[in-house]
């Protein structure tokens, strides 16, 4: 079975300001490929794919505006993220929509972040570009990751706008 995760890909211009951060070469700093920038909304595992295609596409999630920043932070140990807010009720309707597949949703709120360099010992020094961006999330993705680390995109699900109350 292929190691799966549902995912917001960022766009254009906030792509492009990921991509913009300092990169310094830092001994034992990783930098993650720009291909690969995205907000895990939830880890899958091994899964299969059929069923997730399944789960997903019978689900209506709502679309969410994302806001990054305000600047690159530690998160748990050995990686630096960009936090990526709004994202809380779509991660909450994927992990009701795929709780039955792969390995068990965590017990710990969702924190939305993009994961821009891993390191191995002690923290990089000094590393806290600010960044500011900000778009619509208009779709999530279903990827499947392959040895080493090559990410495929399965499928896209549209992300819904909720509606408006007028008649």
């Amino acid at each position: 079975m292929p190691r799966l995760f549902v995912a917001v890909w960022p766009p254009g211009d906030a792509l492009d300001a990921l991509v913009a951060l300092p990169r310094p070469p830092i001994p034992g700093l990783r930098w993650t490929d720009p291909r690969r920038l995205h907000v895990t909304m939830r880890f899958l595992g091994d899964a299969d794919e059929e069923a997730a295609l399944a789960a997903l596409g019978g689900e209506r999630f709502p679309a969410a505006r994302v806001t990054l920043g305000p600047g690159v932070e530690r998160l748990g140990r050995g990686v630096l993220v960009v936090p990526a807010g709004g994202l809380e009720d779509l991660a909450a309707a994927v992990v009701a929509a795929t709780a039955h597949l792969g390995q068990p949703p965590p017990h710990r709120p969702f924190a939305g972040h993009v994961t821009v360099a891993r390191y191995r010992g002690k923290p990089p020094a000094g590393y806290a570009p600010p960044i500011s961006a900000a778009f619509r999330a208009t779709e999530i993705a279903l990827v499947s990751s392959d040895p080493p680390g090559t990410y495929h995109t399965v499928a896209t699900f549209a992300l819904h706008e909720p509606a408006s109350g007028r008649p």
